[in-house]
């Protein structure tokens, strides 16, 4: 059975040689334009900011967010005060 791969080894390896001679023939290396490798070099230097960081760069949407998060803290503090009113006048009746 060991043989067997070999043989299958040493064929797939001929048949892969003889591909690569073959291609090597036909494809000819090409030169890109210059616009073409200076655009591709600027577009990964500069690259794309993350859709996040375009929102936080939005002062409008930091101060709603703030906004927000105190409205909501105030809420949560008169509903638990108001939680212990109850529970505390049920306690003492």
């Amino acid at each position: 059975m060991n043989t067997k791969m070999k043989q299958f080894a040493d064929a797939s390896m001929g048949k892969i040689t003889s591909l690569e001679n073959r291609l090597s023939g036909v494809l000819r290396p090409i030169k890109p334009r210059k616009e073409f490798v200076h655009g591709v070099a600027h577009r990964i230097q500069t690259g794309t900011q993350a859709a996040f960081v375009d929102r936080i760069a939005n002062w409008h949407l930091i101060a709603i967010m703030i906004a927000g998060l105190i409205s909501l803290a105030v809420f949560l503090a008169i509903v638990g005060r108001v939680l212990m009113s109850l529970l505390g006048k049920k306690r003492t009746a």
